[in-house]
């Protein structure tokens, strides 16, 4: 079984294992990926000692290599975090409670006491 964060190998019977509202699952090896993917909300594809960052740094440089103009690369890369964005990150419920909208403050009762002189 492989980490949902860094890709490393778990051995059985070490993992951490997160579920989310809708029921999906998500291992983690340590609490290291755990809070960096939940807590701190961190894309895997942004944090330098991830198996995914590596991979995608590996095809950038062949790119690269191949002549591919730099715009042209950063495009592909947008794209591709958009998708993953959309796909991979669980909102803890935290997050969620953040996100919620405010209610409408009270308004003052009218015919209420009056301020004395």
């Amino acid at each position: 079984m492989e980490c949902s964060f860094c890709g490393k190998e778990i051995r059985k019977g070490l993992e951490s294992v997160y579920v989310t509202a809708k029921g999906k699952l998500y291992y983690f090896c340590s609490s290291k990926c755990d809070k960096n993917m939940l807590k701190l909300g961190r894309s895997k594809r942004k944090v330098k000692w991830t198996a995914t960052y590596r991979k995608e740094k590996d095809s950038r440089i062949k790119l690269l290599g191949q002549g591919v103009k730099p715009d042209e690369i950063r495009k592909i890369t947008k794209e591709a975090e958009k998708t993953d964005a959309a796909s991979e990150t669980p909102v803890s419920a935290k997050q969620a409670a953040e996100k919620k909208p405010d209610e409408k403050p009270k308004e003052a009762k009218k015919g209420g006491k009056k301020a004395k002189k």
